[in-house]
């Protein structure tokens, strides 16, 4: 378990372990997007899972493209929106890197707000 904040804007790997269902034991990258003030006083992270990407597949308003060598992924993947879930800490295993790019965080908001039929502030 990574303990340390900080948290949000983080990719890391997490497993399928205490998954219902889950016979497989798997891992894929999630990105952390709570805040950070709640990443420090809650024991459960929010997080957008991500998907490899294809040439063939459309990315949607819910979604954004992350280019391989962002925030340490190895390929292209998607940040899925509407697929939005909250993890104990305790899943979050290998800390990939960190979105730095404001431009890309902003896209990942709107990628949130889209989903959520949330306004801008």
């Amino acid at each position: 378990m990574i303990s340390a904040p900080p948290f949000q804007w983080s990719v890391f790997t997490i497993g399928n372990e205490g998954t219902p269902g889950a016979e497989e034991k798997v891992s894929w990258p999630v990105l952390v997007v709570s805040r950070e003030s709640a990443n420090e006083a809650l024991p459960v992270v929010t997080v957008l899972p991500l998907t490899m990407w294809r040439t063939d597949r459309r990315v949607y308003p819910n979604e954004v493209l992350l280019r391989s060598g962002t925030a340490g992924l190895k390929s292209d993947a998607i940040a899925m929106a509407h697929q939005t879930r909250t993890l104990a800490k305790t899943r979050l295993a290998t800390p990939l890197g960190t979105i730095e790019d404001d431009e890309l965080r902003s896209a990942i908001r709107r990628a949130l707000r889209v989903q959520l039929n949330l306004e801008p502030t």
